[in-house]
């Protein structure tokens, strides 16, 4: 049995992110934040905050964007990169959200982009389609299929302040 499907416009960017009244209430603000430095970097884009699964072992992923399972893998370092693709992809998400305002202050684009760039292999497998990275309210795109890791490194470096 499927219920209906409740959600209510966000404040700042109204329809454009909508948030299911069951998401998780326990990592909603942390959504909200990156989902906002995303759409403020990407007009075009729309997001929705799904409801939260309470399947015990299984992790729904938090977002839709642009009509896209995506998840917010608030990383520790870059090294987590690596974990939260292999996560992303076991939810099935298209998109991944690395969100480096949940535990990181500083921004390494060098870092950062060699972990994205060994990634190359999923976003050529289709596997995963879009990797936003959220940092100080800011949000860049990258692309491993399409971009070098150096061209990852450039656009990376677009979010220091």
């Amino acid at each position: 049995m499927q219920t209906e499907q409740k959600y209510f416009e966000d404040d700042v960017f109204k329809e454009r992110l909508m948030i299911n009244v069951n998401a998780d209430k326990r990592e909603l603000s942390s959504n909200i934040r990156a989902a906002r430095a995303i759409l403020n970097s990407f007009p075009d884009v729309t997001i929705i905050i799904n409801a939260h699964s309470y399947t015990i072992g299984i992790k729904n992923p938090e977002y839709t964007v642009n009509e896209k399972l995506g998840d917010r893998k608030g990383i520790m370092s870059e090294k987590g990169v690596t974990a939260g693709f292999k996560s992303a992809k076991k939810q099935g998400c298209k998109v991944v959200v690395i969100d480096l305002d949940e535990h990181i202050w500083l921004v390494r684009p060098f870092e950062l982009s060699k972990y994205i760039s060994r990634r190359k292999a999923d976003f050529e497998q289709g596997l995963i389609e879009a990797c936003y990275v959220v940092f100080n309210g800011e949000a860049v795109c990258v692309n491993a299929k399409e971009q070098t890791r150096r061209e990852i490194e450039s656009i990376i470096n677009e979010l220091k302040p």
